[in-house]
């Protein structure tokens, strides 16, 4: 009786040290596969907001501020990337700037996290890790 008990308790024992522990896959840390998916939820731009975006443009045509000047103009291969999920490299990150404060004050607060920019004359939402979430296409003759 005790050898059927002591061979049960080194089972047990074997099983417990050898076997894989379970990992609660909730929204936990750690939990890389979910990892951010709260952020790509983050908000896009209303369509209030793309139209005040628009009349902006217009309004400031002859003279745009920096990110809409023709010397903002980015290469075509650049431009096709500008669009929600592509991540800014160092180039993208040189070329952004803050968008003017009399055209980001029609626009709801960004969530915490995230952050409006201009590059190539398009304003962008983008979050910390500088991830396109939301792009505004403005048609901008770029001062000419």
């Amino acid at each position: 009786m005790k050898t059927r008990w002591l061979m049960a308790a080194v089972a047990v024992a074997l099983l417990t040290m050898t076997g894989d522990p379970a990992v609660a896959q909730g929204r936990g840390h750690g939990n890389q596969q979910n990892r951010g998916q709260e952020k790509k939820a983050a908000r896009q731009f209303a369509a209030q907001e793309r139209q005040a975006a628009q009349q902006w443009a217009q309004q400031h045509r002859a003279q745009p501020p920096r990110g809409f000047r023709r010397a903002d103009r980015l290469p075509p291969r650049y431009e096709t990337r500008i669009a929600p999920g592509y991540v800014f490299d160092a180039y993208a990150r040189q070329r952004s700037y803050a968008p003017p404060p009399e055209m980001v004050r029609t626009f709801s607060p960004p969530p915490p996290g995230y952050r409006y920019l201009v590059i190539g004359g398009n304003v962008v939402l983008v979050d910390d890790g500088y991830r396109v979430q939301d792009v505004i296409r403005l048609q901008i003759n770029f001062g000419f």
